[in-house]
């Protein structure tokens, strides 16, 4: 356990200090106020903690005060935190340093999208030292070596954490590219969290093992979130685009995501062709749809900032 808690904090540690210097690097280049990133930094542990353990203690103690204690709201055990919750938490403590220093809010987040990915990266690979977290079936296809699997006494499981590290490292490449090729950081917060939620869609459904938060047999609490984050930004670009397209199609392939879910679930209520693996056909779905979710919100996203351009 002591290995494991060496492991989880250095990472976690070494996210904090690696994002953290890129992002103060960020702001100067700007130039804003590095002082943003350290502020930011220090609200948003705590405000991370308390976000993750909030949305937790939402949907597993509800609004029933007597559901609540100290040890419940203070005692860090893993499978106890939202990690979306803690992304929103540590985003809010990013805002706040911002209105503190008197930094543009959304320049701000636009800055810490690609040191957020990078925290992202360091906090998903901690979680190799938390054993209820982040875990799927093995795949016949890959070897069962870390960083694809870990090894316990009953076996291999995927590692799904590594996943969404490689996700996150994706989406901070994919910002650079952006960044360069259009002169300039806006809106890349928005896409970073139109991909990174779109992607968790898919991802939630690879993680198997039960010590996760869910809302309802199949449906885990971070999916949730990232589905009404990933609603609302799109909504939002709907209505400044003066388009639904965007908004519906990303309503529509959330609820082919739900069905695929119910499908992979309940198969037998489903009259499918003895030839077709409900599960195999489930994670074709879900991978389409985050994909297609992807693209509508990109797109509006991309089609938006041609209008604030136009604009000014």
């Amino acid at each position: 356990m002591e290995e494991n808690m060496t492991l989880i904090l250095g990472l976690y540690a070494a996210g904090l200090a690696v994002s953290g210097l890129l992002f103060a690097y960020r702001l100067g280049k700007a130039g804003e106020k590095r002082l943003c990133a350290l502020i930011g930094m220090i609200l948003g542990l705590p405000l991370a903690y308390a976000g993750a353990k909030l949305f937790f203690l939402l949907h597993n103690a509800g609004l029933d005060l007597r559901n609540w204690s100290a040890e419940t709201m203070f005692l860090p055990r893993w499978e106890e935190l939202s990690f979306a919750g803690g992304c929103l938490g540590f985003v809010l403590g990013i805002r706040v340093a911002a209105g503190i220093l008197r930094v543009p809010g959304g320049k701000a987040l636009d800055l810490f999208a690609v040191p957020g990915c990078i925290l992202i990266i360091f906090a998903r690979m901690a979680e190799a030292g938390m054993e209820t977290i982040g875990q799927g079936d093995m795949p016949s296809f890959l070897p069962e070596v870390f960083p694809f699997a870990l090894k316990d006494a009953w076996g291999a499981s995927l590692a799904v954490f590594t996943l969404e590290a490689i996700t996150a490292a994706g989406c901070a490449v994919w910002l650079l590219i952006s960044e360069k090729r259009q002169a300039g950081v806006k809106g890349a917060f928005e896409k970073a969290c139109i991909v990174l939620c779109s992607l968790q869609l898919f991802l939630e459904m690879l993680i198997v093992n039960y010590w996760i938060p869910f809302i309802i047999s199949f449906i885990h609490l971070d999916q949730v979130i990232c589905a009404v984050i990933l609603l609302i930004l799109v909504i939002r670009l709907s209505v400044r685009i003066k388009k639904a397209g965007p908004a519906i199609v990303t309503a529509l392939l959330m609820g082919l995501n739900a069905l695929m879910q119910f499908v992979q679930d309940k198969p037998y209520l489903f009259p499918l062709p003895e030839s077709v693996d409900a599960g195999t056909l489930a994670i074709i779905v879900f991978a389409l749809c985050s994909a297609g979710m992807i693209a509508a919100g990109v797109r509006a996203a991309g089609k938006n900032q041609s209008r604030l351009s136009k604009g000014s």
